[in-house]
């Protein structure tokens, strides 16, 4: 067989599913580590990005045994830059670098190569003289068996736009010659992707994905150091996707990230991340999909579908027996009431109306570092109510998500689990809780006698868990990010860095309503430096003001006054705060007086308001919210931040501590 009839056979007969595969640019580590954790992720092949290639000990003969080995495909060789030039030697001069570059691919058993438009001044600006280059190196590149994949970048010279791009590979008309597509140079330009459909699908060579925050940078710096994977940004990448679909494409779709955090994670964890990202985005395009006519695309990835779920009904909170006690009394000020213990373990029962909240003060359970002078109480379970955890876990696994199964006590398992559990961060999971698993998971405790009528839910005021917030180290927040919105459908709002007495901390909402009359979930994701255990090094009011959890109420004045009978004491709010409410907000001086004397903060959006107050900290870590929303307000009151650490930082003097 020779080269040419070798590439014919190479484009024969694609396969009916999605291909994954990944540049490796989009990895840490060497070319070699790369390739082992693509295959071990699940990837079917990969891009090999030019200058890992050149850095790497591995001759081409070494590579493609390497990727054989490991059941991969080599998808793509790139990147070939500047190939086009007005000046007519330059030109040739690259057609040699480009025949050189043909020989390497056949050695490494890769038959397409992506060529970039140039950003160069010496650019072709005419699309005759354009076309005529292009078709001289398709031409070359067919003697060898092998097709060009022309792409426009988003700062190209002359070709800056897919359209164009495709205008000059249709007028150059030669069966070695397509285009290739880029999900960020496309949307980056907010471009309309619809005019995909219009591209046959044959002539899509390759498709690269990625997906990126919207950002005010020039698109070359947000292109180098900002992309995300699908799922991590804000690009629609669903509707790309659907049009690409619609095209008829039957190529890889590959991910090409360019993303500073990436290079520097764990090599392992982010193909994971990766892979996990294209299975979702191929979901979305499905549902994108369903309401058009039947794809002409790949079958597309299709996993468990996702279960009710009825709010958070459970905390566990891990306080080791030097914070037991002030994370008693805080939990006491806002209502909760200690109702058992457990039989064997060091593991307190509180209660509040329908919440429940379990607190470990076994020794070793929270971290503790040099200098630190307590223990760091962590959120450690963060249990949600659903009528199906099992088919939780059935999708969970589809995404390739760790899950365990719970064994309770006394609990007869059945063919799934009553409780499932996903580690969502290193410190914090996330259990799906059955109806039956309250009763057996209750019967392992001693529940006090003189407390039932709180166990019943009599003189609730806080109706449940408005939101929670959970600090993340800036080397997983892409990928806990990933995991909320592809296993649990969570919807990002706009990030926002909220300013603090100590500087500005990136936060991310999301919620997630899995039906009408269904409760919501609301999880707020806090940027740390970093890892966890790397907070240490920051001061302790900066890290006390990075997570908390949340209760809702429908009325915070008589919720307050029922604090000050357990006693709790207000935060001391500046008077300035009030007066600058005053200003802003047409409020009844009763009401801004009522609100002083509880330390109660507001916010207000269109036709909604928000009431909210906070607890001092719990060691340098933790803090309680209570929150009244009106109408429609949909935010956090972000804008209190700076206000509410102030005065915890100030309690925190007074109290001297």
């Amino acid at each position: 067989m020779n080269r040419a009839e070798r590439g014919d056979a190479m484009r024969s007969a694609p396969p009916a599913r999605v291909r994954t595969s990944v540049a490796t640019v989009s990895l840490s580590g060497s070319l070699e580590d790369k390739l082992t954790a693509i295959a071990e992720a699940g990837f079917d092949g990969f891009e090999v990005f030019e200058p890992d290639f050149v850095s790497s000990a591995l001759t081409p003969v070494e590579l493609r045994s390497r990727a054989t080995d490991l059941g991969l495909s080599i998808d793509l060789y790139q990147p070939f830059r500047d190939l086009d030039s007005v000046d007519h030697d330059q030109f040739l001069r690259n057609l040699v670098r480009a025949e050189r570059k043909f020989d390497l691919m056949w050695a490494l058993g890769c038959e397409t190569m992506l060529v970039c438009s140039s950003p160069l001044p010496t650019a072709v600006r005419d699309d005759a003289r354009l076309a005529e280059q292009l078709y001289e190196l398709a031409g070359r590149a067919y003697r060898h068996g092998l097709r060009i994949a022309y792409e426009a970048l988003a700062w190209g010279a002359h070709v800056d736009t897919y359209r164009h791009a495709w205008r000059i590979v249709a007028d150059a008309d030669h069966p070695a010659l397509g285009t290739c597509l880029d999900s960020f140079h496309i949307l980056s330009r907010g471009d309309d992707p619809s005019g995909i459909r219009d591209i046959p699908g044959e002539k899509i060579f390759f498709l690269q994905l990625a997906d990126a925050p919207r950002l005010s940078l020039d698109v070359l710096s947000w292109s180098r150091h900002h992309r995300n994977f699908p799922g991590q940004g804000n690009f629609d990448l669903a509707a790309f996707g659907a049009h690409v679909q619609a095209s008829g494409y039957t190529g890889p779709w590959s991910l090409e990230v360019f993303n500073d955090v990436f290079r520097q994670a764990a090599t392992g964890r982010t193909a994971v991340d990766a892979h996990r990202s294209l299975l979702h985005l191929q979901e979305e395009v499905a549902r994108t999909q369903a309401a058009e006519s039947p794809s002409r695309g790949l079958d597309l990835f299709d996993p468990p579908p996702r279960a009710p779920i009825d709010g958070v009904v459970s905390l566990r909170l891990a306080a080791g027996p030097g914070m037991e006690a002030e994370l008693s009394t805080a939990l006491a000020h806002i209502g909760f009431h200690l109702v058992g213990r457990h039989r064997d373990h060091d593991l307190q029962l509180w209660r509040h109306g329908a919440l429940t909240i379990a607190v470990d003060a076994t020794p070793g359970t929270v971290w503790t570092a040099p200098g630190i002078p307590a223990d760091l109480p962590t959120l450690t379970q963060i249990g949600i109510r659903s009528n199906d955890p099992e088919a939780w876990a059935r999708r969970a696994r589809a995404l390739a998500v760790p899950v365990s199964d719970v064994e309770l006590p006394g609990a007869d398992q059945g063919p799934g689990s009553d409780v499932v559990r996903l580690e969502v961060t290193d410190a914090t999971s996330l259990d799906l809780r059955g109806p039956a698993s309250a009763a057996a998971w209750l019967s392992a405790f001693d529940i006090y006698p003189r407390h039932e009528q709180w166990w019943r839910g009599q003189g609730s005021l806080l109706t449940g868990v408005d939101h929670i917030a959970l600090a993340v180290p800036a080397d997983s927040w892409d990928g806990i990010m990933l995991l909320l919105r592809s296993v649990f459908g969570m919807q990002p709002h706009e990030g926002l860095d909220v300013a603090d007495a100590m500087g500005l901390i990136h936060s991310q909402a999301l919620t997630l309503t899995s039906g009408p009359g269904e409760s919501t979930v609301r999880i707020l994701l806090n940027m740390v430096p970093g890892s966890v255990s790397g907070t240490a090094d920051l001061p302790a009011p900066r890290r006390g003001g990075i997570g908390h959890i949340a209760f809702s109420c429908t009325d915070i004045f008589a919720t307050a006054a029922d604090m000050r009978a357990n006693g709790y004491v207000p935060l001391p709010i500046s008077g300035n705060y009030y007066e600058d409410l005053r200003a802003r907000f047409e409020l009844a001086p009763d009401l801004l007086d009522r609100m002083r004397a509880d330390g109660i903060l507001y916010d207000a959006y269109g036709d909604g308001e928000f009431f909210h107050l906070f607890t001092r900290t719990v060691g340098a870590d933790l803090f309680f919210e209570v929150v009244q929303r009106v109408g429609d307000y949909q935010g956090y009151g972000e804008t209190n931040a700076a206000v509410r650490l102030a005065a915890q930082m100030r309690q925190t003097s007074l109290a001297g501590r």
